[in-house]
């Protein structure tokens, strides 16, 4: 028996990823500071993630580093309970990190588009 099944075309899509020092800023960490300016917490940031909570913090600290201040600020817990909110360089990296991911998006949008045509049209 053969399989009648056509194969498709891979779907192609672009990652970017900043670089600032040593280290970068790519999804997975925009989507962090995304999550703890959304929930003002760094543990409700790692769930909404499913990541855990020293990993969170370890990729913060790592963005830290790399920019030489903090991307978010915490406050302890107590009666109002504790939280984090991001810092105005937390801020303006999430910011500068998703206008370039959608200008790049913008700008390869037909680029990519024409790949998966042209691969398309190869296909028995």
């Amino acid at each position: 028996m053969t399989n009648s099944k056509k194969k498709e075309t891979p779907k192609f899509r672009l990652r970017m990823k900043l670089d600032i020092g040593e280290d970068a800023i790519g999804p997975g960490k925009a989507k962090l500071l995304h999550a703890v300016d959304q929930h003002g917490s760094i543990s409700a940031a790692a769930r909404d993630m499913g990541i855990n909570y020293r990993r969170a913090w370890f990729l913060l600290e790592t963005m830290n580093t790399a920019l030489g201040q903090p991307v978010a600020l915490t406050t302890k817990g107590g009666s109002d309970g504790g939280g984090a909110r991001l810092t105005d360089a937390g801020r303006a990296v999430l910011i500068a990190y998703e206008d370039c991911t959608r200008a790049t998006h913008k700008s390869t949008y037909k680029i990519l588009s024409d790949l998966h045509l042209t691969l398309a049209s190869f296909k028995d």
